[in-house]
């Protein structure tokens, strides 16, 4: 990129169609500030706004990235921090240049390998058993490595012998599993061994009914 065309991105902030050569992916945004210049487009008021994103490819560790955009005013009042999903193009070269593409839905993207408090797998194997009670739940947009849909969930968790306590984890729920999401839903688990946070749900022993 070029010296003018970085310092127009300083004043004006990004556009994602200036992003050649992107990879397409999801974004949280986690944060939005607005800088103070303002730039009228179409009788429009648009606001330079200063936002964090935790950006997620496929086969990649999600990170942080922070880029500048334009937004009306009334439209910045509608993102929720850490919780509003949007499209990201992010530069191929260079990952850290990153701008949100708010004409495109957000995509789901694949989770990659290793990522998280242990494989689910291993801990269904090798974790204590223990019971959960669904508070809330929400899709995340991206899949685990074997292409199965990944939800956020806040739980209560009920370790046998010990004292209840609440979380927030991400666990891949199969299609066969979506009967049992609903709030309240009280359902067998496993959690680490040495980690409290590492809890996935056995949707095989729910389907058993244990």
């Amino acid at each position: 990129m070029g010296l003018f065309s970085k310092i127009k991105e300083s004043v004006a902030g990004t556009d994602a169609g200036s992003i050649q050569n992107a990879r397409i992916g999801r974004g949280v945004i986690m944060g939005a500030q607005v800088t103070g210049n303002s730039i009228t487009t179409g009788g429009i008021e648009q606001h330079v706004c200063l936002f964090q994103v935790e950006v997620a490819l496929d086969d990649t560790p999600p990170y942080q990235a922070t880029c500048r955009q334009r937004l009306p005013v009334w439209q910045l009042s509608q993102i929720q921090p850490g919780q509003t999903m949007v499209a990201v193009r992010v530069d191929a070269a260079d990952p850290s240049r990153v701008a949100i593409d708010w004409e495109t839905p957000p995509p789901s993207v694949r989770m990659a390998q290793g990522s998280g408090n242990g494989s689910a797998a291993e801990v269904l194997a090798t974790g204590l058993p223990c019971r959960v009670i669904i508070q809330q739940f929400q899709p995340l947009n991206m899949t685990n490595p074997a292409g199965v849909p990944m939800f956020a969930f806040a739980l209560t968790v009920m370790p046998a012998g010990g004292q209840p306590y609440m979380i927030q984890v991400g666990n891949p729920v199969p299609n066969e599993a979506m009967p049992f999401l609903f709030p309240g839903s009280q359902l067998p688990a496993k959690v680490a061994a040495n980690e409290p946070n590492g809890v996935v749900i056995d949707w095989a022993a729910a389907a058993r009914g244990e």
